[in-house]
């Protein structure tokens, strides 16, 4: 993430204010500043997010220039998540009970497709950098749309999972994100919707002169409460939450807090069964039933 983060294509200028995408609220107070970003926290439900940020326009050109032709990317993202590939793609097999058809929405470079093909599902991928798609079309035999999920035309009720990874952080609106997730999952499907939660860390890292978010690249901090009133507003019958495995980042501190952070909240989550949240383990994945 480090690399990316003083990227010149989005600077904090000609912004749009947006309203909470959890309750639609519009009282809020600061609590940071990434990149001359602010940082805002609903005081209704506590979501946490850029306002005012980037437009979609603005989104669709720096992500489409996210990755260059030159970085021999796939290579690392694979080594980097392909635990949290395997394990969420066993996640929607295990669920499922058989294969079926899978929406991989931000699909990157194909790996967690390509695994969820070798389970014998049906793939579908969208991601929105055209180098990372092309890559996806030499791994995967589904087809990889190019551009972002809202702009694609897919047909209701056509998918038995939706899967996306480290995504809905990054989306302009992501209230609209997770309505269209809704509305492509089969009755009886899985989304799985794996963020990250850093507003707990936003002591620690103005302490060590960290970013807090890494904004305008992530806009969206969910806390649990927030993600569980969201999907559930949008009619998933219901809303769990697992830990999960980590990344292998880079970033010391990172790989640190996930060995051990991460291992405190994967043994709270085995004792509780789910019902209580460690927020100092730095991602959660969503479970949404429909």
């Amino acid at each position: 993430m480090t690399r990316f983060y003083n990227y010149l294509g989005l600077d904090a200028e000609n912004l749009t204010s947006v309203r909470c995408f959890v309750c639609r609220g519009t009282s809020t107070r600061p609590v940071g500043l990434d990149n001359g970003f602010q940082i805002v926290r609903c005081n209704e439900c506590s979501m946490v997010y850029v306002n005012p940020r980037p437009s979609p326009a603005q989104l669709r050109e720096f992500y489409e220039k996210y990755y260059e032709p030159e970085d021999i990317v796939p290579e690392a993202w694979e080594r980097e998540m392909g635990g949290v590939f395997e394990q969420h793609a066993d996640w929607v097999h295990e669920y499922a009970g058989k294969p079926g058809k899978v929406l991989d929405v931000g699909s990157s470079f194909g790996h967690f497709l390509r695994g969820m093909e070798q389970r014998g599902w049906s793939a579908v991928g969208i991601e929105p950098s055209s180098i990372a798609a092309e890559h996806s079309r030499r791994i995967v035999k589904g087809r990889i749309h190019t551009g972002g999920f809202e702009e694609i035309d897919l047909e209701p009720e056509s998918f038995d999972a939706v899967v996306s990874l480290y995504v809905v952080e990054h989306v302009h609106e992501p209230r609209e994100f997770m309505e269209k997730v809704f509305e492509v999952l089969k009755p009886g499907g899985q989304a799985i919707i794996r963020i990250p939660f850093t507003r707990p860390f936003f002591p620690v890292y103005r302490m060590l002169k960290r970013p807090l978010m890494f904004a305008p690249m992530h806009l969206n901090d969910f806390p649990p409460r927030a993600m569980r009133r969201l999907g559930l507003d949008l009619g998933f019958k219901r809303v769990d939450f697992r830990i999960g495995r980590p990344r292998k980042a880079s970033d010391t501190l990172e790989k640190v807090g996930a060995v051990v952070l991460g291992g405190v909240g994967r043994a709270i989550e085995g004792v509780t069964g789910g019902s209580r949240v460690f927020p100092y383990v730095g991602a959660l994945s969503y479970r949404l039933y429909k």
